[in-house]
């Protein structure tokens, strides 16, 4: 299988953001602020380059010239987006090599993530300005000190949960694994090969959907609703580590490489519908969802189940109503300007209603080629990594004042970093390990639609199962037990 290496030509909107995705929320992430610890630029076969995030990448904006081959097929259940590469784009299986395609295979730049996201030396990024000052761009999740006072006490070999919550669906699925600290702080480290050989298996065939989740306490039920069950998607073949089963993310986004505001007419690659027989619209998603999901439907146990912008459900994901979308829609400048928010951009080169959000360089620049950048170097600037041309009003460096991109990368959110209750979590019942030690618990979400791979880990001790031998309590119980007998027979046998 190959796959065409174009750069991407769709029309990116602009917004102010703060970028994050996923992280498990139990037990406690050991890294400050843990949806910001990721890599981009990541696909099968290739170590992540921290670089080249844009929505439709490039092997070589990647810096993956030869990956691996997919092992799930296009076809195939177990995957969550373009599907049967339904994708009406001219791009074919743009899809093909992004970690879920060969889950395991894509190599983190570290284990428990790197601070930000994208290596300190991309040309284009967008790191986050993290609240705890001690935490830098590019900082290893692995070098962080473990942490005695948070760590999570589990029973060797006992059943045991874990839960984990998303801002922006990505697709693909996740695997928790474990290394234990020990016998590798002085042999390596904490390698990704250390967690790859130690993987957790599932206790059951089931996902818990916990919701409004304290977030001091995310694993205690809410009685204000209930919790509900789903069926589980594992996958075992084509995974690696070979024969361990991943778990397909359960929430279905909306049919187009987007995920979200997607319309049959739309000029745009990443928001034009699927070409996908019966499909139904749902909800938002008026032109049908990624995968069916069980759960999803009037009679669903959670009919709100699904999307793109995820924090919040049972709406748009928090968002307005897609302008951008609409604006995209307009094919002339009269039509265009009768629509609120919407502005006309014209030049040799081309002509698009888009947003009111974005400037005017930075629709032009955007229309250039490599050559036609250069030679608007006074507004505009080339960035190899990604194969694009930007305006010079778009600062790529400094995470408080750039502009972000709204396109795959989830640009368009905002995510509270004081949030003290959760609007959902997914649960997943556990094996624990069953030798005795402190480990480094990983949670590694693979994404389907875009290159990036999400590592959130924990400190994790693991305790001998206290036993009729081991477990002073009980021994003392029978003491007293045996010695209250002891007391009652002497007594008995001196009356009689």
């Amino acid at each position: 299988m190959k796959i065409k290496t174009q750069t991407l030509l769709a029309l990116c909107i602009f917004l102010p953001s703060i970028d994050s995705h996923g992280t498990m929320v139990a037990p406690t992430p050991r890294q400050p602020e843990s949806m910001y610890w990721y890599q981009v630029g990541c696909v099968i076969g290739c170590t992540c380059s921290g670089g080249g995030k844009e929505s439709y990448p490039t092997l070589e904006s990647v810096d993956c010239p030869n990956p691996a081959e997919p092992t799930l097929d296009t076809t195939a259940e177990v995957l969550t987006w373009n599907i049967g590469n339904t994708s009406p784009s001219s791009r074919g299986d743009w899809n093909a090599y992004m970690p879920w395609r060969a889950p395991g295979t894509s190599k983190p730049l570290d284990s428990c993530g790197i601070a930000s996201g994208f290596a300190v030396d991309a040309a284009v990024q967008f790191p986050n300005a993290f609240v705890n000052p001690y935490v830098t761009q590019g900082m290893k999740g692995t070098d962080l000190a473990y942490d005695y006072k948070l760590e999570t006490v589990w029973v060797a070999g006992s059943v045991v949960e874990a839960a984990f919550r998303l801002v922006v669906n990505h697709g693909g699925g996740y695997q928790y694994r474990v290394c234990r600290k020990e016998r590798n702080n002085d042999s390596g480290g904490m390698t990704e090969d250390c967690f790859e050989r130690n993987p957790l298996a599932f206790a059951d065939a089931f996902h818990t959907v916990r919701f409004n989740v304290d977030a001091t306490d995310p694993l205690k039920e809410n009685i204000s609703r209930a919790s509900v069950t789903l069926n589980a998607v594992d996958v075992t073949e084509g995974v690696q580590p070979a024969g361990h089963a991943w778990r397909r993310l359960p929430i279905p986004a909306c049919a187009c490489d987007l995920g979200d505001g997607c319309y049959e007419n739309s000029s745009s690659d990443g928001t034009k519908a699927y070409v996908t027989p019966n499909a139904a619209a749902y909800g938002h998603c008026d032109t049908g969802l990624q995968f069916e999901a069980e759960h999803l439907g009037k009679d669903g146990v959670w009919p709100e189940g699904y999307g793109y912008y995820v924090e919040t459900l049972g709406d748009d994901g928090g968002r307005s109503e897609d302008a951008k979308d609409a604006c995209n829609g307009m094919k002339s400048e009269e039509a265009c300007v009768t629509f609120s928010g919407c502005l006309w951009y014209a030049s040799a080169d081309k002509s698009v209603c888009y947003e009111g959000t974005k400037n005017a360089s930075e629709i032009e620049c955007e229309s250039h080629d490599q050559t036609a950048c250069a030679t608007h170097d006074d507004v505009c600037e080339w960035a190899d990594t990604k194969s694009l041309c930007y305006s010079k009003t778009q600062d790529t460096k400094d995470a408080n004042t750039k502009a972000k991109p709204e396109g795959f990368d989830g640009g368009g959110t905002i995510v509270d970093h004081e949030a003290n209750q959760y609007d959902w979590i997914i649960v997943d019942k556990l094996i624990a390990p069953s030798e005795v030690g402190r480990y480094i618990l990983q949670w590694r979400w693979d994404n389907e639609q875009t290159p990036q791979i999400w590592t959130t880990c924990s400190d994790i001790k693991v305790v001998e199962k206290k036993g009729p031998e081991t477990d002073s309590s009980a021994q003392a119980a029978r003491w007293m037990g045996s010695s209250i007998a002891g007391i009652v027979a002497l007594t008995v046998s001196f009356w009689l």
